[in-house]
């Protein structure tokens, strides 16, 4: 058994799950002002929209027309299968009402692996990735996108940028969040997870020189010890690729 999975066990993350909104949960989170979003306004809200269902997660542009998001954050649990597009809308920079831009999308694709449970194991979580192709390109004056970084060593800072829920009209950073353990593509955090924002990137660097590895995924543990569950990018992105060619 590798370190990871002896962690979950003696957890009991079994009851790992992943929810149609999930963020990390820190005292160290705090929500960004007008100035402080301005570098992350590549991410943004991805809200879809049914007659059945409404629900939002956080996505971010890795290029003009793509967004990256967890797989969960796009599939309809009634189904298995995804949303229809036209259900599904990404508004990058949102803030307090304003902004930078909006679009529906064109297409959606998943990880060809990934199949919705209740109840994922490391193997789900390992494929929870999707991407939205928009309608139409987001100009990159506008909300650049970011590029992937390779898996992060352990010990090496992360950011998370996202939209919770009780936080939904604005950005929240959080740092802190120390790499436990890897499992291939999964790699697990020591962060506090509850309702708030699927999908939500996890970068390393800052600024200009900022690159997204991991998307988080879903929570376990308890509150003696809380973990977060993520998909290393670039181990899962060219599956999810030749899936939206």
């Amino acid at each position: 058994m590798t370190r990871l999975a002896t962690l979950l066990a003696l957890l009991g993350l079994a009851a790992v799950a992943v929810f149609p909104a999930v963020a990390l949960e820190l005292d160290r989170r705090r929500m960004l002002n007008a100035a402080e979003h301005i570098p992350w306004r590549g991410v943004g809200r991805v809200n879809v929209t049914t007659m059945t269902a409404r629900s939002m997660c956080t996505g971010t542009l890795i290029a003009d027309d793509l967004v990256l998001t967890a797989a969960h954050c796009v599939m309809n649990p009634l189904t298995g299968q995804p949303f229809a597009p036209g259900a599904v809308h990404f508004v990058a920079g949102w803030r307090l009402g304003q902004k930078v831009a909006a679009r529906g999308a064109e297409a959606i694709a998943v990880h060809p692996g990934y199949r919705l449970n209740e109840r994922p194991d490391t193997e789900q979580i390992a494929t929870d990735l999707a991407l939205i192709r928009l309608s139409e390109p987001i100009s990159r004056d506008d909300a650049p996108p970011f590029e992937v970084a390779s898996a992060p060593a352990e010990g090496t800072p992360l950011t998370l940028i996202s939209y919770r829920q009780d936080r939904p009209h604005a950005l929240t950073r959080q740092q802190g969040c120390d790499i436990i353990d890897f499992e291939g593509p999964v790699m697990a955090l020591g962060c506090d997870v509850t309702f708030g924002a699927s999908g939500s990137p996890l970068f390393q660097g800052e600024g200009a020189d900022a690159r997204i590895v991991a998307v988080v995924s879903a929570k376990g543990g308890d509150r003696r010890r809380p973990v977060a569950l993520s998909v290393l990018v670039d181990a899962a992105l060219p599956d999810v690729l030749s899936a939206l060619e």
